[in-house]
């Protein structure tokens, strides 16, 4: 341990200078210290330390987490360095944020010096033993991996647990999925381990059996409630199945265990955007937003989204609250400009976003300004319009009461075969769903009283709570197709009236942007065609 160059890095000169001690008491003294996120980041670009002890709360700027998550993206760290995060934040949000992050060790304060020591000891020892190991990671030279790993396991390796899975993982990138199988059942003879299951649905889904790998990462999280990663692989598994609904609820999860991680943030952010939850996108984008401060991850997209999202939530909503929300919106845009360079295509975004909030605001001429320069710049620069700005392009153009123009640019997206499931989901959610977020949230409430009614078998109360919620939001999918099958149950039990019958012809009409591509066509085929048949000629 004594040629080991140490940075030792912590906001309060007491506690660098105390653990400075501990570390000269065992003859390591190539020490230096520093008190900020940047000083990590200056004296790890200009030198190569063996050991980091870092604490998570460094004042003002990047904390302990963030400051590992850069070093190791822009390679400052060498595979072999030792990094250990040293904090006395004990809550699970923050513990699992800084876990995620991979240090090589976690230690809670307060703690003595025989704790550190032994600590660094045993981290050392481990590393020189596996060095080549991870050195061959590094270079994602996995031949190499596979060879050093089982000679150590042959040589009787105190670390071949650790080997094992290195090998597993090896297999699994060079598509050995085979062995990767075979050793994953070795290492669980014993005991099931969560990572070695994770390992077998990723091979599963590799091997085109996706609704195994989603059983078998459903019995994951049963057995290992805490494994985040078989969370996020299963709402990936279910969106990829189709299953978006059941892939938000798992990513929901996947926050709530583990919240300060930006990308997962932003991940629900899309997929409830995709789902029609504007609810949950409003805050998982604000989140997001918030973790992006002192992120190497941070970009003008956070800001963007977080706009995006608040200018649809206040759509038709001129209340103090909905003001209070559009003015959030301009306040994070501008942020971004002071930020972030303005190139064409976020200044493209932005505009298209303060038009919109503009539109809803009732503030017309300025949206009008705002939207004639949105299309001067596609106008000269037609390579930006992308189906991603045809989205928003689209929303401008609902707002501005241009709805034949608006269909055009949805259309962009809805018939082209090369625009993703996700982005597709996300223009049906608005077209289904037009409304600000108090509206969205008011006709959710009366859609559940109207199902209520429904399993009561009062279908004329249920009638009229569904009118209700179609009020507030007029061509939402699921209520007018609850409102036509509650219309059509009615008229099994009572004489047939003409005003059920329009009343279900309407509510069709109201919905007649589904086309094959949306998640509810079946349903809305098979009551199209059964009322077609039975009462179109009335």
């Amino acid at each position: 341990m004594r040629g080991l160059k140490v940075l030792v890095a912590d906001d309060f000169e007491n506690s660098r200078q105390s653990i400075r001690k501990i570390l000269l008491s065992v003859g390591i003294d190539n020490i230096h210290l520093t008190a900020t996120g940047k000083g990590v980041l200056d004296e790890c670009k200009s030198k190569k330390f063996d050991l980091i002890l870092c604490d998570y709360n460094l004042g003002h700027g990047k904390n302990g987490q963030q400051v590992l998550e850069e070093v190791r993206d822009l390679g400052y760290l060498k595979s072999t360095a030792l990094f250990i995060i040293i904090s006395a934040e004990t809550s699970r949000d923050v513990v699992m944020g800084i876990m995620e992050a991979g240090p090589d060790d976690y230690l809670t304060k307060p703690f003595t010096q025989s704790v550190l020591v032994k600590r660094i000891e045993r981290l050392v020892l481990q590393n020189g033993e596996l060095s080549k190991v991870k050195i061959a990671q590094a270079e994602k030279n996995y031949p190499v991996v596979l060879t050093l790993c089982n000679q150590l396991i042959k040589d009787g390796s105190r670390y071949s647990a650790w080997c094992r899975r290195r090998m597993a993982e090896a297999f699994f990138e060079v598509k050995q999925y085979s062995k990767t199988k075979s050793l994953c059942k070795l290492v669980q003879s014993k005991r099931d381990l969560d990572w070695a299951m994770v390992l077998e649905a990723r091979v599963m889904r590799e091997e085109a059996s996706l609704s195994d790998a989603i059983s078998h990462l459903n019995q994951v999280i049963a057995q290992f409630p805490n494994c985040i990663k078989a969370f996020d692989l299963l709402a990936q598994y279910l969106e990829e199945e189709g299953d978006s609904e059941q892939a938000q609820d798992f990513l929901e999860s996947a926050v709530e265990l583990s919240p300060r991680v930006m990308s997962r943030q932003q991940s629900l952010v899309n997929l409830s955007l995709a789902n029609g939850n504007l609810d949950v996108a409003l805050k998982s984008s604000q989140h997001a937003l918030k973790l992006s401060a002192n992120s190497l991850y941070a970009s003008a997209d956070q800001f963007l989204q977080a706009a995006q999202v608040l200018s649809e939530s206040v759509i038709g909503d001129t209340s103090p609250e909905g003001r209070k929300k559009a003015q959030e919106a301009f306040t994070i845009l501008n942020q971004m400009t002071k930020k972030y360079p303005d190139d064409t295509s976020t200044h493209l975004n932005k505009i298209l976003i303060e038009s919109q909030l503009l539109s809803g605001q009732g503030k017309t001429n300025q949206a009008n300004l705002a939207f004639k320069e949105a299309q001067s710049i596609i106008e000269d620069q037609k390579e930006l319009l992308t189906p991603e700005i045809a989205l928003e392009m689209g929303k401008v153009l609902y707002a501005r009461g241009q709805h034949e123009s608006a269909t055009q640019m949805f259309n962009q997206i809805l018939h082209n075969d090369n625009v993703d499931d996700q982005l597709i989901a996300k223009t049906y959610a608005f077209l289904d769903e037009p409304v600000g977020l108090s509206a969205r949230l008011k006709a959710k409430q009366d859609n559940l009283v109207g199902l209520s009614f429904y399993e009561s078998q009062r279908y004329e109360d249920a009638i009229e709570a569904f009118k209700k919620a179609q009020k507030s939001s007029p061509i939402h999918p699921g209520l007018n197709m609850n409102l036509v099958q509650t219309a059509l149950k009615l008229m099994e039990t009572t004489e047939q009236k003409q005003e059920l019958v329009n009343l279900c012809l309407d509510s069709l009409d109201r919905i007649k942007h589904i086309t094959s591509k949306h998640k509810q066509y079946k349903r809305y085929r098979s009551l199209k065609s059964y009322v077609t048949r039975h009462f179109q000629s009335h």
